[in-house]
């Protein structure tokens, strides 16, 4: 997993690219530091497992906690495929 953070108005983004899995969540947790306004680029994203799905839900869940916003965009078809059957599409905010 290769991950690149810059700031572009008012938001922290992180750019992420390759497999968002198990080996990659220690990784990711350290990595990734919530700002008041954090986006989530996954487009060079091609896959997530449930280890995956578990950290974005849990980086949602403390962002609410704290008053900050997450938010998730460019979601490759087969990410994407995976939040819609676990019904996170739903829950998550997702940017077109």
């Amino acid at each position: 997993m290769h991950i690149e953070r810059y700031d572009q108005d008012g938001r922290t983004i992180y750019t992420l690219q390759g497999r968002f899995d198990a080996h990659q969540v220690p990784m990711l947790k350290s990595s990734l530091e919530l700002g008041s306004n954090t986006v989530l680029d996954m487009a060079g994203v091609n896959f997530v497992d449930s280890s995956g799905l578990a950290l974005l839900v849990n980086l949602y869940k403390r962002a609410r906690e704290e008053g900050r916003t997450l938010t998730i965009r460019n979601l490759q078809d087969p990410v994407r495929l995976i939040l819609e059957i676990t019904g996170l599409l739903g829950i998550l905010p997702i940017e077109a």
